[in-house]
């Protein structure tokens, strides 16, 4: 463990101590329904998430930042998607919304941009903290298909405006 974990978690230890000693007397009121792993992560996090003061917002959201980059089990190819030259699928989703809208509401037109995207799989034979291949996107994609063993895509959104 390294030290600022070892830092963050040892004003905690008597909390720490008091709740194992209670699950393991079935004493406390989740002692029967979780093992001691579960009561002692989800107590935890409850003591450092129901602070009696808040950390300031721009402090959450410093926290919420942190990219632990791309490692480990996965495949990842990224990818660009121009935007289209023309402008019909701008112009097919204005009038989507309008025959819509009810009542003279109006909004900002959106601008069309360029799609940034994912190709996400799973990778085989890796440890959980092996760095990413030093490899071009395209062969990050073509070693990704290799690995396919389904059909299914999943196409997920997050985050951000689209």
């Amino acid at each position: 463990m390294d030290p600022p974990s070892l830092s963050t978690l040892l004003p905690k230890l008597p909390f720490l101590l008091k709740t194992a000693l209670y699950h393991s007397l079935s004493l406390s009121s989740t002692a029967s329904k979780w093992d001691l792993r579960t009561e002692l992560t989800i107590k935890l996090i409850r003591q450092y998430l129901c602070s009696p003061t808040p950390a300031p917002i721009s402090k959450q959201q410093a926290m919420s930042l942190k990219d632990p980059g791309i490692k480990g089990k996965m495949w990842i190819s990224k990818v660009v998607l121009p935007k289209p030259e023309e402008e019909g699928a701008r112009e097919a989703l204005v009038d989507a919304i309008d025959g819509l809208k009810e009542g003279k509401g109006s909004y900002p037109v959106p601008k069309i941009g360029n799609v940034e995207a994912e190709w996400t799989g799973w990778r085989k034979g890796v440890g959980k903290d092996a760095p990413r291949p030093e490899l071009s996107e395209e062969e990050h994609y073509m070693n990704l298909m290799k690995e396919v063993e389904s059909d299914v895509t999943i196409l997920y959104f997050h985050g951000g405006a689209y």
